[in-house]
């Protein structure tokens, strides 16, 4: 009994060392991040965040509801994560700061429970308890501090992607204790297993959806883990894995075989620039150049431009791709058939290729993203974190794993301070990816914005030479030349004449948007609002365009209306305008296109679009999971003003004409 006691207290100062180590891990990464926390919202920011502010904000159970059911992020509208966000803000336009505050707050506690559960994991292989709690605390802290999941942590919308894994991590815990339970209550045993996959996969998936693979990654555990445990464990009922593990898995893995075999597997649709089969084909080298990141990290990579990566169009363009393809195959292989000899190197692997199953494979998503990786990430350096401890002395181990954490640290602290400011995050990307149209594009305006000219024409030219087929990109040349007033109407009508026989990107909206404005400004005298609208008119004569139900046709007939109110035309105006309202209703769009009309003093019209506005937030209310931007009595209050406004116009007209 002394001996135990005496032992119990050898063990405090190691234990204090370990919470002093975890404590002094947060407050690096803390440090580490501290600087992009005051950086802007981005891009899907906008598309998901911003909803705060419609219906006036969200203040009563109507606009909650509208708000965290309302989302369209994806299929389950994902309303755990859009649930989180009132915990920062309950209407728009709101400050970034506690958005990135808490994404850092949940990146913390996600490196907590991967700690946790590394070290359930080491212990069921038998290492030494501090050993493993050692192992642990490094392998988490190297993913905690790694600068490629600065772009999940401080891009406000991918609280989506740290929710999903959160309750991922979660779930495998919860199953492990379960598994410890067997030898001693099986009743118990079960249940806490069964829950564990029933409630965080559900959790997850309403976070993201990718948390459906749980079922999936407790499958990879048992596999690469349970089944290297010495003495063997329990081994489970075979029913109970045949319906928490299997079945899930194969409904995963219909599903995705469905994607494949169906219909237009090697069509490229819009606004996607590739096929289902060229997406297969690009994977592969995807999750090479992520592994690239990984283990070879850099100061800063593409960030938020995402689109640089070139596709691949066959199993030899580029050679890589079958290259890539043997390589993941040789891994996945090598993992499966050593698995009980090398479990922490099958599970590191398996677990990394599970997590990218529905992401990285056949779904129709971007090619591209950093934040796929955050999960599937998470063991990545669990093996050789292992194996140094083993290798190693325990001086060493410490040396190279404290260096290794504080080289990581220090350049995410790099990123993070470019993801401070907007500006510097456009110009890092755009010269780190020459291929991305997006970053070019951005960088070539910024420029502008400053009044480097000639900078910004020599950019956005030697990106249409990098990338000749990207449209937006001549667009953005286009808008460009016209802000300058140089704009020739040769050059104008190349671009139109290749535009307009292209399928239209609704992403383009803001680029059309802002070259329109211009010209209806007159900002460059050679180009005329007709056309810009002949320009818009023509994209029609493109079959997928001028599908009425689509978000295409509903923009370009938006375009020639906004062209036909501002060049004396309130009839074609209000006839193009009627045909966007019929492919995508919405009062916000009707109000829209009131104001233009209104700015044009075509008031009668301006009334009737006021009208559509007002029977369309009718029918918005009748639906409740629908969130409108515009209420009635901006509405309302619009109309006042614009009868006001004809009321003046017409006394201001009648005091005219005695003198003409």
């Amino acid at each position: 009994m002394v001996g135990y006691i005496a032992r119990k207290r050898l063990r405090r100062p190691e234990d204090l060392a370990i919470i002093g180590g975890w404590a002094l891990l947060f407050l690096v990464a803390g440090v580490a991040y501290w600087p992009g926390l005051g950086g802007p919202f981005v891009f899907d920011d906008f598309g998901s965040i911003a909803a705060l502010g419609d219906r006036g904000g969200v203040t009563d159970w109507e606009t909650f509801r509208a708000f965290v059911f309302g989302g369209h992020a994806g299929p389950t509208g994902r309303p755990l994560a859009l649930l989180t966000f009132l915990l920062d803000a309950n209407n728009w336009p709101a400050d970034s700061w506690p958005f990135k505050r808490t994404n850092l707050l949940l990146h913390l506690i996600n490196g907590a429970l991967l700690g946790v559960l590394t070290s359930k994991i080491l212990g069921l292989l038998q290492f030494e308890k501090q050993n493993a709690r050692w192992i642990a605390l490094m392998s988490a802290g190297c993913w905690l501090l790694h600068p490629f999941l600065v772009s999940t942590t401080l891009y406000a919308v991918q609280r989506m992607a740290q929710l999903a894994t959160l309750f991922v991590f979660a779930g495998l815990i919860t199953h492990l204790y379960g598994r410890s339970l067997l030898a001693r209550n099986t009743m118990k045993a079960y249940l806490v297993m069964s829950a564990s996959v029933a409630v965080f996969t559900f959790l997850a998936m309403i976070s993201k959806e990718n948390g459906i693979l749980l079922p999936l990654l407790i499958g990879v555990v048992e596999i690469s883990v349970l089944t290297s445990q010495q003495p063997r464990p329990i081994a489970l009922n075979r029913y109970w894995p045949i319906v928490f593990i299997v079945l899930p898995s194969t409904l995963i893995a219909l599903l995705l075989i469905a994607r494949a075999v169906s219909g237009g597997f090697f069509d490229i649709v819009p606004p996607r620039d590739f096929s289902n089969y060229e997406r297969l084909l690009t994977e592969p080298r995807i999750l090479v150049d992520y592994l690239k990141h990984w283990f070879i990290p850099e100061l800063y990579t593409t960030g938020v431009f995402q689109d640089h990566f070139i596709k691949s169009t066959g199993v030899l363009s580029p050679v890589t791709t079958a290259l890539s393809a043997l390589l993941h195959i040789g891994v996945i292989a090598i993992a499966l058939i050593n698995r009980r000899k090398w479990p922490l190197f099958a599970l590191a692997a398996l677990f990394f290729y599970a997590s990218h199953a529905l992401e990285s494979t056949i779904l129709k998503l971007e090619l591209y993203f950093e934040h796929r990786n955050y999960l599937a990430a998470a063991f990545l350096f669990l093996p050789l974190v292992a194996l140094l401890q083993k290798k190693a002395s325990r001086q060493m181990f410490f040396v190279v794993m404290i260096a290794a954490m504080l080289l990581l640290a220090g350049f995410t602290r790099y990123s993070a301070s470019i993801w401070a400011d907007y500006p510097s995050m456009v110009e890092a990307s755009a010269q780190k990816a020459p291929t991305s149209a997006r970053a070019q594009s951005q960088y070539a305006m910024q420029l502008y914005n400053i009044q480097r000219y000639d900078e910004s024409l020599r950019v956005i030219d030697r990106a249409i030479e990098n990338i000749p087929n990207n449209n937006s990109l001549r667009v953005t040349r286009s808008t460009i030349l016209c802000s300058m007033g140089i704009l020739a109407a040769s050059d104008f009508d190349q671009t139109a004449e290749l535009v307009s026989a292209s399928i239209y990107d609704p992403r383009s909206i803001d680029l059309y948007t802002t070259f329109a404005t211009l010209v209806v400004q007159r900002r460059c005298p050679a180009v005329s609002i007709q056309a810009v609208r002949g320009m818009f008119a023509d994209m029609l004569q493109v079959p997928l365009n001028a599908d009425p139900r689509s978000l295409r046709y509903s923009q370009i007939q938006y375009f020639i209306g906004f062209t036909a109110a501002y060049s004396g035309e309130p009839s074609q105006a209000v006839s193009a305008f009627e045909e966007s309202l019929r492919a995508r209703p919405g009062a916000s769009h009707a109000m829209l296109m009131a104001a233009h009309l209104a700015t044009g003093e075509y008031f009668d019209e301006a009334l009737h679009f006021a009208d559509l506005a007002l029977q369309q937030l009718d029918k918005e209310s009748q639906q409740i999971w629908q969130a409108g931007r515009v209420g009635a009595e901006d509405i309302r209050e619009f109309q006042a003003i614009v009868r006001a406004d004809r009321e003046a116009a017409k006394k201001e007209s009648s005091i005219r004409q005695p003198s003409e």
